[in-house]
Parts: structure tokens; C-alpha cells; sequence
């Protein structure tokens, strides 16, 4: 004998670590679909309260403040909400890139996977990896 495990085992671990690593994806899209269904829910209940506290602050302060008051408050609110909104976005990027990684991570370790099988990488590779 040659020392090479017989093919059928091989073939066994090939799909046995292909199923593992598939299983993962797996898991991560559906986490990540739950987590987007989350978000939305959630975007559209905040908008929805936003919208109502807001009009209900702008009536408000249409009744108390002068005229000249009113024009820096309102355009102030302005500003402040854009600047608010703009971070909110930022964040919400910052949020699906970090979700996007990890499925990156999981396709890259099925590829490394598939290399160490087809004999293009070794277990020194493989440890050292960590």
C-alpha cells in the first residue's frame, strides 16, 4: 500500500466537510433573511412613530414660538434631522457589510476546503490558518 487512505473515504470526507460547510451557508441565509425581516418591521414602526412625534412637535412649536423664532426652529430641525438621517444610513451599511462578511467567510472556507482535498494545500496550511 501506498499510505493514501482508499478513495471511498476520501469521496466520504469530500462530502462530508461540502455538507458541513453548505449547512453553515444555510444557516447564515437564514439568519440573515430573519434579521432583515427584523429590520424592516422595525424601520417601518419607527418611521410610522417618527412621523406622529413630529407633526406633534411642529404644532406645537407653531403655537408658542414668534414668527421669527419659528423660521431658525424649523429650518434648525431641518438640518438636524438630515444630519440624523444621513448617520442612520451609515449605520445601517456598516450593518450589512459586517452580515456580508461572514457568508464570505463560510464560501472562502468551503474553497479552502475543496484546495486541501484536490491536494493543492496541506494540514501545515490548514493549522496555521487559525
Amino acid at each position: 500500500m501506498s499510505g493514501k487512505p482508499p478513495l471511498r473515504d476520501v469521496l466520504d470526507t469530500i462530502i462530508e466537510l461540502l455538507f458541513v460547510r453548505f449547512r453553515l451557508a444555510r444557516i447564515e441565509f437564514i439568519a440573515q433573511k430573519e434579521r432583515m425581516v427584523r429590520l424592516g418591521v422595525l424601520a417601518l414602526a419607527m418611521v410610522a412613530l417618527f412621523f406622529m412625534a413630529f407633526i406633534s412637535l411642529l404644532f406645537g412649536l407653531n403655537e408658542v414660538l414668534s414668527p421669527a423664532a419659528r423660521i431658525w426652529v424649523f429650518f434648525g430641525l431641518g438640518v438636524v434631522l438630515l444630519v440624523l438621517m444621513a448617520v442612520a444610513c451609515v449605520a445601517m451599511v456598516r450593518n450589512l457589510a459586517g452580515q456580508r462578511r461572514f457568508l464570505e467567510q463560510t464560501l472562502k472556507d468551503v474553497q479552502e476546503d475543496v484546495a486541501y482535498l484536490r491536494g493543492r494545500r496541506d494540514m501545515d496550511d490548514w493549522s496555521n490558518k487559525g
